[in-house]
């Protein structure tokens, strides 16, 4: 699905996205939009890392000469693989 996120198009990989995910993806671009530095944290289940993923590869498409950097932690070497 695609839609817009204040001027953005982002591409997500699902049908239907929670609010929780929107409002997520809102204070992650405007860090971005501001160049500033973000740490962020959402309950388990709520689709942290679709909701990241999707919103910083539509942000790099639509903004290629802003390289950016993303620092990804997870608690357990699991988790990791699963995002990879």
């Amino acid at each position: 699905m695609k839609f817009d996120l204040e001027g953005l198009t982002v591409h997500f990989p699902y049908a239907a996205i929670y609010p929780e995910q929107h409002a997520y993806m809102g204070e992650l671009k405007r860090a971005l939009d501001a160049r500033g530095h973000a740490l962020l944290e959402m309950p388990t289940g709520t689709g942290k890392t679709a909701a990241l993923i999707s919103l910083i590869t539509s942000y790099s498409l639509a903004n290629p000469s802003r390289p950016l950097r993303l620092l990804y932690c997870t608690r357990t070497v699991h988790e990791m693989e699963k995002t990879l």
